[in-house]
């Protein structure tokens, strides 16, 4: 199977450690955690590690089916053995997901559009049994919400020595999916380019009012959103 996200991996965590952060500390905020964290593709770990760092030393289960991905969390655990201790990384798709209760903290950050959505139902259903009574999840507010054709725009750069690895993306419609290109250059100190790679996958678009119906739906109870400086957390409690 090829994995999607092997490209990415790599450079994800310099282009989007500033909203990581934004994010970890919005949930910081707004979740009292003593139970235990579900992490629904949790990608390089750079959110949980995050909260982690913070919250008492409760198990974390990080689900993420991506060996690209994978490879980047097991190299952030290995450097951290504490973190390392009480984490539980599952090389499996959320539509495989399954456990009895145990956390009071599920996140879905970023991840929700790429699940079709005949199994989002099951999914979220799975997250609920995941969770201690009065658990929280925690999802991103979908951006898109149709399938549209999206222009080239840079994600950010970033300086690694004399180089520089800049992050782009563009996205088309394919039916009633959204086909995306995400490519990532590396820069020369003179700005020459000495590599590029391109990564690209579908996702399902689906917008904010439908994703809190299937939520209440599974039987979550919808909450205010959680606004933070890049995004929104939509919040649904067991």
């Amino acid at each position: 199977m090829v994995d999607a996200y092997a490209a990415a991996a790599q450079y994800y965590d310099l282009l989007h450690a500033e909203q990581s952060a934004a994010r970890a500390h919005a949930m910081l905020a707004a979740a009292e955690v003593r139970h235990g964290i579900l992490d629904l593709g949790a990608g390089t770990g750079s959110v949980f590690a995050t909260l982690a760092a913070e919250i008492p030393d409760v198990p974390i289960v990080a689900v993420e089916p991506s060996v690209g991905m994978r490879t980047a969390l097991y190299a952030r655990l290995a450097a951290d053995p504490a973190l390392r201790a009480r984490t539980t990384v599952l090389p499996e798709t959320a539509e495989r997901y399954a456990s009895a209760e145990f956390a009071d903290l599920a996140l879905c950050l970023g991840t929700s559009p790429a699940f079709p959505p005949p199994y989002r139902p099951d999914i979220w259903e799975r997250v609920r049994t995941a969770l201690v009574p009065g658990g929280l999840f925690l999802l991103d507010e979908p951006q898109l919400t149709e399938p549209v054709a999206q222009e080239p725009r840079e994600l950010g750069r970033v300086a690694v020595g004399t180089h520089t690895v800049v992050g782009s993306v563009r996205g088309e419609p394919a039916g009633q999916r959204q086909w995306w290109e995400y490519r990532y250059t590396v820069l020369d100190a003179e700005g020459e380019v000495l590599s590029e790679e391109e990564t690209e996958f579908y996702t399902w678009p689906v917008s904010p009012d439908e994703l809190r119906t299937e939520l209440a739906d599974a039987g979550f109870v919808v909450k205010d959103d959680i606004a933070y400086e890049g995004g929104t957390l939509i919040q649904a409690l067991r």
